[in-house]
């Protein structure tokens, strides 16, 4: 299948997660990502390990899908030079190292645009590249706690952070954004430039709305457990035998609810006059909804919920969601990985086009699995090759 980026080449200098999720979006759009780590493989091949001792963790083998591998030693004079031979050929080069870092292994935007004038560098960090943390290292939690949204989450005094790598995901996925955007004005203008993100921006930008009510209505907010801090009731609601998280907001929806659930009384209370006094009053309205619910299965009452126009849905495992057919049809696809018993669940493309569609032919590179094709793409012959495995700078 051609992708609509099978004509731009991505030097992949990422990883563990929000560099690698940008990289693999272009990828799985068609592009020709190169994922460089040095000889034996990077650090972040092994996080998360599968029992079947297969060469990657479950993270790298998500996100090293549709890539081919380099093993290339950057941290040499030789190992640059070669870099800077593919750059020539490169379209985009993408990493996610500090700042020092990334200027020592020659990831630096003016040096690669002297080589490469219409290159694209996107570069992710912690905390940005200008300021007093800019020389700092972190990893999505540490974006997820100075964010302001731990704090909210959670229960009073007991903050929570989120157990998936939102942040890192989301930065990847902004990282791509940005990537494409600089595409197109590239193809505008034949201009390269620098892009860059955060986590701590990316955190910032999902929660800003917490930042604005905290800046004009000094709310001072704190966890409230599952409960929504804009309405009511929302919350996860115990049921017979389950879970199910169900969502009123709006006074339209707040009415229907109360009929469901066969309470009307409560819409002349003034405890839930409004979306702000019904999230203030959550905890009572979560107790009312919980007797309710009590007297039902899950299988019982998602129909009730959404004859009534309720959004709802019930807490699955990560086995059931594996499970669910709606999910297992339509976003699911399993994709044979060489190494594993059986194929992987890949989560389809997160984008879907009507006429170019992404999609996922293969899993992630063993270490330098394709270092002899990119590196005689790019014009090396199979003495020069032959030299550099032996000098180990690939």
């Amino acid at each position: 299948m051609t992708g609509m980026l099978d004509d731009i080449r991505v030097l992949d200098v990422t990883r563990f997660v929000a560099g690698p999720a940008a990289t693999a979006l272009l990828a799985d759009l068609g592009a020709d990502v190169i994922r460089i780590e040095a000889p034996g493989g990077a650090e972040d091949r092994t996080t998360l390990p599968f029992n079947e001792g297969f060469h990657g963790g479950v993270g790298f083998t998500q996100l090293g899908r549709n890539k081919r591998g380099l093993s290339l030693d950057l941290s040499g004079e030789k190992g640059r030079a070669v870099f800077d031979r593919l750059l020539a050929t490169a379209d985009i080069v993408v990493a996610n190292l500090p700042r020092r870092t990334a200027a020592s292994l020659g990831l630096d935007y003016d040096r690669m645009a002297s080589i490469k004038p219409d290159i694209i560098f996107v570069h992710l960090t912690t905390f940005g590249n200008e300021g007093p943390y800019a020389d700092r290292l972190g990893f999505d939690a540490i974006a997820q706690v100075m964010s302001g949204l731990t704090h909210i989450s959670g229960e009073p005094g007991k903050p929570m952070k989120h157990n998936s790598a939102w942040v890192d995901m989301s930065t990847g996925f902004l990282a791509a954004f940005g990537a494409m955007a600089a595409l197109h004005h590239r193809n505008r203008t034949g201009e390269g430039q620098k892009v860059e993100t955060n986590l701590l921006q990316t955190a910032l930008t999902v929660g800003n709305y917490f930042l604005f009510d905290q800046y004009f209505n000094r709310t001072n907010r704190v966890g409230t457990g599952n409960r929504a801090q804009s309405g009511g009731p929302a919350d996860l609601i115990q049921t017979k035998d389950g879970w199910v998280y169900m969502v009123a907001l709006g006074d339209a929806m707040f009415r229907r609810f109360m009929r469901m659930i066969g309470r009307e009384e409560l819409l002349d209370d003034p405890r839930f006059a409004t979306d702000e006094l019904r999230a203030e009053n959550g905890e009572a309205l979560s107790e009312i909804v919980t007797a309710w619910a009590r007297q039902y299965s899950n299988a019982e009452i998602l129909p009730i919920l959404e004859t009534n126009r309720i959004p709802a849905g019930p807490l699955l495992t990560p086995q059931q969601t594996l499970d669910d057919p709606h999910v297992r049809e339509q976003f699911l696809m399993p994709v044979p990985v060489e190494g594993l018993s059986r194929p992987a669940p890949y989560v389809k493309p997160p984008v879907t086009f009507g006429k170019t569609p992404g999609s996922i032919r293969k899993g992630p590179p063993r270490p330098g699995e394709d270092s002899d094709a990119v590196l005689a793409e790019a014009g090396f012959t199979p003495q020069e090759i032959a030299g550099l495995r032996e000098a180990g700078v690939i």
